[in-house]
């Protein structure tokens, strides 16, 4: 029973093997294609930068290298050769917060993408003493515009806008126009509190009925 007993265990027990990991540091002496030459104390190794290594190795870093089933990795930058420092990540990436995110640079910060850039908040705020936007199209879709500005520039070669209403109030008006003005509209109320006053070298007045000019006083001539 006891033979039984020990021949059942010794049938079930599966064998683990524990491979033989070593941890040693280095410096990088040159990069090849995926892979890293690096100057340690067993010697020249080539070396692969390990997936959680973000930060990605440069000539002359000192690295943390781990070396398990004939395999070597990078592990970590321990110490940066210069000030630049580059992160690498695979495929599509995904950071994920549950409280704030906030991204600081003391100098310029500049985003990229080769196809699309994608904003998606219930609220979008932007600060900055001076902003310029340069596009070969822009389009901006709001059911309310709201604009304030102190002084406002356009240089515009055509203007196409179409209007259910316009309404416009101003302290003043002065516009020019270099060569003709064209009027469409199918009826034309002026009501001005003051003096109208119109002024030309020719002026043709034509109605298809009635011409109305009602007034305590007319000069004509």
């Amino acid at each position: 029973m006891q033979n039984n007993a020990q021949s059942y265990v010794q049938n079930n027990v599966v064998s683990m093997h524990s491979p033989v990991a070593s941890l040693l540091s280095g410096v990088v002496k040159k990069e090849l294609a995926q892979l890293f030459i690096v100057q340690s104390d067993n010697g020249v190794l080539a070396a692969k930068q390990a997936a959680s290594c973000l930060l990605v190795p440069e000539v002359d870093d000192k690295v943390l290298i781990n070396m398990i089933d004939g395999e070597v990795y990078i592990l970590a930058i321990l110490e940066k050769a210069s000030q630049r420092s580059k992160l690498s990540l695979k495929g599509d990436v995904t950071f994920e917060s549950e409280g704030c995110l906030s991204m600081t640079s003391k100098k310029a910060m500049q985003i990229t993408s080769l196809e699309s850039i994608s904003h998606l908040s219930p609220e979008v705020s932007a600060l900055s003493k001076r902003h310029t936007i340069t596009t070969e199209t822009l389009s901006t879709n709001s059911q309310k515009l709201d604009v304030k500005s102190d002084q406002a520039q356009a240089h515009i070669k055509e203007v196409h806008g179409m209007f259910e209403r316009v309404y416009q109030k101003a302290d003043q008006v002065i516009r020019w126009v270099e060569t003709i003005e064209t009027l469409n509209i199918g009826n034309w109320v002026h009501n001005i509190k003051g003096t109208l006053n119109s002024r030309a070298n020719n002026q043709v007045i034509t109605a298809k009925s009635d011409v109305k000019v009602d007034a305590e006083r007319i000069h004509m001539g």
